[in-house]
């Protein structure tokens, strides 16, 4: 199990052909059941997780959560309880990239991304937006491309400045 500390944690399934799909991310203060067989033993897939820049975590080893989680009912309880967060963060992402465009799940990122830092520029590559979406870069760069052609955001190299949140709001 991990418990974050400081930075970001982004958890993914990566396809044979290495297509990546965020299922969520983890930041200061959260836990991760998911990377804990002992606590949902039916869990057959296997994901994959990135730490971003300046990232600490504490690693709790599955077997003193499988023993915590045998002897506490209440800790069996809280494990459970986090699962199903982790559960529904899952059938969310799927649920955007199944259902709501490129332009609305970019739009979505970028005003929760500029609300979660506080700030109205967001310094991420067109990559790591991409990944966080679950899309391509090249269709990530064309959408932002569009967004700055319509005066919704400003970009520059490492840096995309939000200029319209109203209009980005009506876009998600």
């Amino acid at each position: 199990m991990l418990f974050v500390l400081s930075g970001e944690i982004r958890t993914y399934l990566l396809s044979e052909e290495g297509r990546e799909v965020t299922l969520f991310r983890l930041y200061p203060g959260e836990l991760c059941v998911l990377s804990a067989s002992c606590v949902i033993s039916q869990i057959t897939f296997d994901t994959q997780m990135t730490a971003g820049p300046d990232t600490d975590v504490l690693i709790i080893p599955a077997n003193i959560i499988a023993a915590l989680k045998e002897k506490n009912l209440y800790v069996r309880c809280f494990l459970y309880e986090l699962a199903t967060k982790r559960f529904s963060d899952v059938m969310w992402a799927m649920q955007q990239i199944m259902f709501k465009g490129l332009d609305r799940r970019l739009a979505e990122f970028l005003l929760a991304e500029a609300e979660r830092t506080g700030s109205d520029t967001i310094r991420m590559t067109h990559e790591q937006i991409a990944q966080h979406i679950s899309s391509a870069r090249e269709a990530v760069a064309r959408m932002l491309k569009s967004f700055s052609e319509d005066g919704l955001v400003e970009l520059k190299r490492g840096a995309i400045t939000l200029r319209d949140k109203s209009s980005l709001n009506r876009l998600k």
